[in-house]
């Protein structure tokens, strides 16, 4: 049994022409963690792995693209058992041991005879790369996303692997997005389902296309047992804990910027507010205004947008009075209205950039709060208005 995750593209006859599944094989001794979508309509695959991951140590994990099994009645859930039921005789497994997750469109049946006959059917070698399974689970998305990032810890060398999919429909607590990643390292489970939630909740969770939460999002984190890790030393789980975090945010950036005809990656940070529940409130408010969104795409340092929108957010602590804006470090709003030191040449030309901030303090407390966000374009209506055809 190799020591590395193994890796299998191929084509399980959703799509023509391409690969549209990914196969993983997970080494013995690894621990597993998902996260998954908080959409009440989750997909049959996100129920049945959320059952099977309690019940029996994850050996393969099926990935398909091009539909995602959900809003599909107990057929749906019948389908994801069958394809799991082949893989765990051709691996000669449970079928617990195997966890599966889908994306694509919504409401359809899998085409599961098409799907069971390619799998019985295939030799499995396992030799396919990350970028090779982050492509086949492609699905609107223009790039491939995948990072291998490699860190000490102890003088040991350890490598991440990790890719995921997704580009519209991504709200906080996840949507239309998959991520696999791997860790070369012994973590066990339950620091590693501490490690995930976290590195999940500043990442995954804190991002937003268009404000749709989709049914099918789950992030996968394999630790593969590699090397073993001395977690007695706090500077040990703070570097493999900053590690982990740093590729869920780099892969977060990487749905922004190919959010669903993006041109613009926009950061709100909300500072001092009186608790962080209210910061992230104001957080998303603002992220998924389309006047805001729009407003960016054209370009336009409309302030009176962003303050109309957070004015208007019920059951907030906000004294308008203390509340200062700056976009792109511009002093743009403070004492209720345009700040003096407002230079409009300036705030104007800083809008041409493809990155953009806004920055809210609102003086109340010591809670804040960011977010990544995407401005809302032609080429986006366009995208979706055609996408189950």
């Amino acid at each position: 049994m190799s020591e590395r995750t193994l890796i299998e593209s191929f084509n399980i006859g959703i799509k023509k022409g391409c690969d549209d599944s990914v196969c993983f094989s997970i080494p013995d001794n690894s621990c597993v963690s998902i996260v998954t979508t908080k959409n009440k309509f989750a997909a049959a695959p996100v129920i049945l792995s959320r059952k099977h991951i309690n019940l029996a140590k994850p050996k393969y994990i099926l990935v398909n693209s091009g539909n995602a099994n959900a809003c599909t009645g107990q057929q749906g859930i019948n389908n994801a058992l069958l394809c799991m039921k082949n893989l765990s005789k051709k691996f000669q497994c449970k079928k617990e041991n195997i966890l599966m997750f889908s994306t694509g469109i919504i409401g359809k049946q899998l085409p599961i005879q098409k799907m069971t006959n390619l799998i019985n059917k295939k030799t499995f070698k396992f030799k396919s790369t990350w970028k090779s399974a982050a492509k086949a689970i492609m699905t609107t998305d223009s790039t491939i996303k995948s990072i291998k990032k490699s860190f000490l810890v102890d003088n040991k060398k350890i490598t991440i692997n990790a890719i995921c999919k997704g580009a519209g429909m991504i709200e906080p607590n996840m949507a239309t997005m998959l991520s696999f990643i791997e860790i070369d390292a012994k973590i066990p489970r339950s620091k590693l389902n501490s490690i995930l939630k976290k590195s999940v909740d500043k990442s995954f969770n804190s991002i937003s296309v268009d404000g749709d939460m989709s049914t099918n999002d789950s992030v996968v984190l394999i630790a593969n047992g590699k090397n073993q890790i001395n977690f007695s030393k706090n500077s040990n789980i703070i570097k493999i804990e900053k590690n982990i975090l740093d590729i869920c945010q780099n892969l977060s950036k990487k749905i922004i910027s190919d959010g669903e005809g993006a041109t613009k990656i926009i950061t709100i940070y909300i500072k001092g507010s009186k608790s962080y529940k209210e910061a992230k409130k104001i957080a998303y408010s603002i992220s998924n205004s389309n006047l805001i969104k729009t407003a960016m795409f054209g370009s336009d340092p409309n302030w009176g947008r962003i303050i109309a929108r957070l004015g208007s957010i019920e059951n907030i602590n906000l004294i308008p009075e203390k509340v200062i804006m700056k976009i792109n470090g511009h002093n743009t709003f403070s004492r209720g209205m345009q700040d003096k030191l407002c230079d409009l040449k300036l705030l104007n030309k800083s809008m041409k950039r493809r990155e953009i901030s806004i920055e809210i303090l609102l003086n109340l407390g010591k809670y804040d709060f960011s977010m990544i966000t995407s401005d809302l374009t032609t080429k986006y209506v366009s995208i979706n208005s055609e996408y189950t055809s």
